[in-house]
This record gives C-alpha cells, sequence and structure tokens, in this order.
C-alpha cells in the first residue's frame, strides 16, 4: 500500500515518524502525483526561464535561502523579486499540482468551518472544495506536510494540496463566516454610554478604555485593516453613528458603523496604546505604537483631531514587510527604469521626486536607498517623519521644537562624512542652497518637492531665490509621479473607446486598422467590487543633459524645458498613463482622476507616442 513516511520535528528537537495521507488514499484509488518527484526542475530555474526574474536576482535569493534556510518561494517573495502570482505558478508546476486563484464568493462557509480559523491561519491554508472524499486544500507552502496532516486529521478526508498565494490567502481568510459575526457581538457588549463631557473623570475614560469588549473590538478593526492592505483607518463621530473607514488602494470604504456611544470608548483606547493623554480633547494629539500582526511588524500612527461631534482619529498603517519596494516593482517602464536607473546610480547632483501628497515619493525613495545600500558606502536620512526603519542607514526625524530642522540637519550632515544624503522635503530656499551646497562638493542628494511635473521642479527652485546656474549644475534628474490603481485581473472588462476619446489622446487608428482595446473596471469579490486590486507608478523621469542644463541656466520656462526634456525621450505622465491603459493595467479613468491629460493632434503625437508606447524613447 504506498505510504509518505515523514520525519518530524518539533521545537524541542525530538523526531517522531508519520505517515500521512497517502496511505489512506490508496483505499479510494490511486495516489496523486507524488509531491517533489525526483527529477523536477528546480523552481529558480522555472522563473528564469519564465523570465520572472533574472540570473544575478536568483544568485541573491539563493544566497539568503542559505543564509535562513526558508523556501525558495519564500525568500523570493519576502524580497520582492517576482510576483505572488507568477511564483505560485511556478511552484505549482515544480510540484505538479495546480495553481488556484480563489474566488472568495465561490468559497463553501459549511466547509470553512471544518477547519477552525486558528488552523487555517497558523498553516496559511483555505479549504476550497471537496470532491469524493478528498479535500482540495489551498496552500501557500504546498509543501508543509504537517499542515496537511494536521487538516487531514480535523476533516477525516484526503487532502489534495494547491497552490495559492499569500494575497489570496489574506482575502480569503478575511471572509470567514466568524468575522463579521464577532465585531457585532463585542459592539452590543459595549453598553457603558460615554460623552463628550469635558469634566469626565480620568479613571472612568481609563475603566471604558480598558474593557475587554472595547479592546477586543479596536483589536478587531486594526488586525481586518492590516489583512485588506489599508493604509489608513479613519474614525469618524457623526450625530447617531460611528464611521469607521478604511482606505484601500487609495480609496475610502465604509467598513462599518457602531452606534455613538462607542466612539469614545474607541478613541480613548487608541490613545492608550499610542501613549497619548486621553483626558486631554480639545486640541490634536499625535502618537504611535509598534504591534506585531499574524507574524508582521506593523506599526500605527495615530492623530486625533476635534470636531463638532467628538474626536476624529485617523491612524496611519505601516507594514514593514512593504517597507521597501524594489525598483523594478515601482511601476517603470523598461526605457524609463533604465534612465531611472543611469541618475540615481550618479556620484554625485540632485535627484528630485516630485508630485502631490500620496503619489507614492516615499516608496520611491526607499527604494532607491535600498539599491544603493552597501557596505562601503554611508548613507544618511533626515525625514518628517522616519516612516520605516532601514537597515544599514543612519535615519534622522525632525524635530522642530529641538531646533532640529530639514536645513539644520542637512548641514550638521555635511560633517558626517557622507556618501548619500536624503533629504524628506525642500520646503525653503536654505535646505535648497545646503542640498545644492553638498551636490557640487561632491554627494548624492535624494528629495522633494511638490509640483505637478518634473520641469516644473526646476523651476520652483529658481522661484526659491536659487540662481538658475546654480540649479543647472547641481541638478541631474527629476522624477515626477502619481499612483493608480490597477485593473483586478479576473473582472476586467474589455470595450472600444468613442472615437473622439481616442482621436484627444492621439490614438486614431489609420485607414483599415482596428482602434485600440481599452479595460474597464468590473467587480468581484477578489476586489471587493471595487473593480480595482493595488496600485502603481506613471512616472516622468527627466534626466537633465547638456541642452536642458543650458536651457536652465538661461532661466527658460517650463513649457520649454518640457520640450527639450521630451525631444531627449522623456515620456510624460499622460504618455506612461495611457500606454498602461492600452496595456490593461488600469483604466482610462482612472488615468483621469490623477493626471490632467491634454488633447494630442495628430500631426505632433502619432509617431512620439507609438514609440512611447513601445517602450522607446520619444521624438
Amino acid at each position: 500500500m504506498p505510504q509518505l513516511r515523514v520525519i518530524v520535528r518539533d521545537g524541542f528537537g525530538n523526531e517522531a515518524v508519520r505517515t500521512i495521507v497517502l496511505e489512506v488514499a490508496a483505499a479510494h484509488g490511486p495516489p496523486a502525483p507524488a509531491v517533489g518527484p525526483a527529477r523536477r526542475v528546480r523552481l529558480g530555474q522555472i522563473l528564469l526561464e519564465a523570465g520572472v526574474i533574472n540570473r544575478a536576482q536568483l544568485d541573491v535569493a539563493l544566497a539568503e535561502q542559505e543564509r535562513t534556510g526558508e523556501r525558495l518561494g519564500a525568500v523570493l517573495r519576502r524580497m520582492g523579486l517576482g510576483s505572488q502570482e507568477a511564483i505560485a505558478e511556478a511552484l505549482a508546476q515544480q510540484l505538479r499540482i495546480p495553481y488556484i486563484r480563489i474566488e472568495t464568493s465561490a468559497l463553501d462557509e459549511a466547509l470553512l468551518l471544518q477547519v477552525p480559523e486558528p488552523v487555517a491561519r497558523r498553516h496559511q491554508v483555505i479549504p476550497i472544495r471537496v470532491r469524493e472524499h478528498r479535500l482540495v486544500l489551498g496552500m501557500v507552502d504546498p509543501v508543509d506536510l504537517l499542515a496537511a496532516d494536521d487538516v487531514s486529521r480535523l476533516t477525516r478526508m484526503i487532502v489534495e494540496p494547491a497552490v495559492i498565494t499569500l494575497d489570496d490567502f489574506q482575502r480569503a481568510i478575511g471572509q470567514y463566516p466568524t468575522a463579521a459575526g464577532t465585531m457585532g457581538e463585542i459592539i452590543e457588549q459595549i453598553t457603558v454610554p460615554t460623552h463628550a463631557d469635558e469634566d469626565e473623570p480620568l479613571d472612568q475614560l481609563q475603566a471604558v478604555a480598558q474593557d475587554a469588549p472595547v479592546v477586543r473590538l479596536v483589536n478587531l478593526i486594526i488586525v481586518q485593516a492590516v489583512r485588506e492592505g489599508a493604509s489608513d483607518i479613519h474614525i469618524e463621530p457623526q450625530e447617531r453613528r460611528v464611521r469607521v473607514r478604511y482606505r484601500v488602494d487609495g480609496n475610502l470604504y465604509t467598513m462599518m458603523t457602531p452606534p455613538a456611544h462607542v466612539h469614545a470608548a474607541l478613541v480613548s483606547r487608541l490613545k492608550i496604546m499610542a501613549n497619548m493623554n486621553i483626558a486631554e480633547r480639545r486640541v490634536p494629539q499625535d502618537g504611535r505604537v509598534d504591534l506585531k500582526i499574524e507574524n508582521q511588524d506593523v506599526r500605527l500612527r495615530v492623530s486625533t483631531v476635534p470636531t463638532t461631534y467628538g474626536e476624529t482619529a485617523v491612524v496611519r498603517i505601516l507594514a514593514r514587510s512593504n517597507a521597501v519596494v524594489a525598483i523594478d516593482r515601482l511601476g517603470l517602464r523598461p526605457d524609463d527604469a533604465r534612465r531611472f536607473e543611469s541618475i540615481v546610480t550618479r556620484p554625485h547632483g540632485i535627484v528630485l521626486f516630485t508630485g502631490p501628497t500620496g503619489s507614492g515619493k516615499t516608496t520611491s525613495l526607499y527604494a532607491v536607498l535600498s539599491r544603493l545600500n552597501r557596505t562601503e558606502v554611508n548613507i544618511v536620512t533626515i525625514e518628517d517623519p522616519v516612516e520605516y526603519q532601514l537597515p544599514g542607514i543612519n535615519q534622522v526625524q525632525v524635530n522642530p521644537k529641538a531646533g532640529l530642522t530639514f536645513a539644520s540637519g542637512l548641514r550638521a550632515f555635511l560633517r558626517q562624512d557622507p556618501d548619500i544624503i536624503m533629504v524628506g522635503e525642500i520646503r525653503d530656499e536654505e535646505t535648497a542652497r545646503i542640498a545644492i551646497h553638498a551636490a557640487l562638493t561632491g554627494h548624492l542628494v535624494l528629495s522633494t518637492l511638490h509640483t505637478n511635473d518634473a520641469p516644473s521642479a526646476v523651476v520652483r527652485l529658481v522661484d526659491m531665490g536659487i540662481e538658475p546656474f546654480l540649479v543647472s549644475s547641481s541638478v541631474i534628474g527629476v522624477v515626477a509621479q502619481r499612483l493608480v490603481r490597477v485593473l483586478c485581473r479576473t473582472c476586467r472588462e474589455a470595450y472600444i473607446p468613442e472615437p473622439g476619446t481616442v482621436e484627444r489622446l492621439g490614438l486614431a487608428p489609420a485607414a483599415g486598422e482596428a482602434p485600440p482595446t481599452f479595460y474597464r473596471a468590473g467587480g468581484c469579490d477578489l476586489c471587493n467590487r471595487s473593480g480595482y486590486h493595488g496600485r502603481t507608478g506613471l512616472f516622468e523621469v527627466m534626466a537633465v543633459e547638456d541642452h536642458v542644463r543650458e536651457l536652465i541656466a538661461r532661466h527658460a520656462p517650463a513649457s520649454a524645458l518640457r520640450e527639450a526634456a521630451i525631444a531627449s525621450g522623456m515620456r510624460t505622465l499622460q504618455d506612461d498613463g495611457v500606454a498602461k491603459v492600452l496595456d490593461g493595467t488600469t483604466s482610462l479613468e482612472e488615468l483621469r482622476r490623477v493626471v490632467f491629460l491634454r488633447d494630442v493632434s495628430p500631426a505632433a503625437s502619432a509617431d512620439r507616442l507609438v514609440r512611447a508606447l513601445a517602450g522607446g524613447p520619444a521624438d
């Protein structure tokens, strides 16, 4: 009778021989294909051949695997090398088992309850369906024999492993039938009314905030936000209700609206967690708390502001696992990525990242710092605030009360023998002058400005009072960016846009050619009915070459700089966005939401835009 015997070691080094489900499978027919045949192709080789990673990335991952003892797939996911879907597909091919995209609408609640949520969460598994007494089990780690054994014993069924991504697992685990019910039950237990009376005793506030139901409710709100990938939690008092919203992929969604009497308890609990003054509700306050949620380190930045109906609280979620995104995952197209890489790897000069708040500038800065971080260079940063701790980099928090500003910190850095300096933002002439001095004396300086596009950044420095010849001598590149939501691949819908829209974008087809295909949002359980899942960047990468430098020195307007940069190969934000609309990454509606679209005349746009969409340089 076919059997699969494994040696199981516990945390104390004890060993035991265990026989798992293939023995049972023999009684019901031929066993499933063995996981891990003797001559299977290695996962790294599969990913190489599929173009998911390159040889250099594989070598780095293999070295990390040897150091940590993790499986290669886990190492690749943690290091951000390759998408979860590509790694999962390669793993399924290697193990000769299915790769399954989970549709949460198709999950059977009765089947979910057969694998208790703590077990599913511990092993990162989701029961998907049953066929002929065999349980198809979605597994983030499909070679975890102990997980398959536990589920087999609980369900008394033969387990057939299938590969699922970590994102799919986290979405599915949030759909467990106990989750929504649990929150409702907890809210019903919070019966002590609290009021916005400024004279309310401190001990009563503390007692309510530390009451078990309040603690459980706040914990559930935070954990659920982390599971759904939210960047912020908003707790907003209204006349009769409290609105709790999550910001996911840049948009706010209402998560729950409990009765108004729980509001003070929620806010007080958050204040206690963040070491804030719960007795003071008349002035804004800020605090922070570090937590470990589902094996990942999370920092919460809590801000409260008094409003008409009480304090509103906003919690920024900073997950350490998402702290650094590799440059190749920012959303740069190949030619932009090459230009970007050539700019940020220069030994000295200023590189500016521009865009409105929430456009991903900090993410790009951290990606660059991670790329440049080596033992032989000294990197220092001054930030407001320090959002993530980067190993090997000296990071400083702005503290205006103590006299530590961007300008004073930057001036002090120059005495610390730095090679690379990151300044969170150039806000004034003093900071700009010190940054330029640092660049001209052999340092690479990275910083941000608030301008609408790349050419306007150098004009902004001149407007601050910096002489044009200093700007032209020091600035080596500007990167303007925006964030757009990515269409859900499961439910996006193809359509043919109206002729007028195509013509305004400069995409009118030649005679006899078919019009371009666009995609729009649909809506399914995988994307929470929004039609979008995740975000990517739109980029405008301007390298300051000699002819652009000459224009800057002559105090040329931004329009002239733009034309010169486009002539050198710069793809505009609009062109990059249109390219991502054409390849189905995002929708035209989403592009219009974040970028002002200019009408493009056919004579001026045809050749330039065609080459830009193909990834080559523009005219």
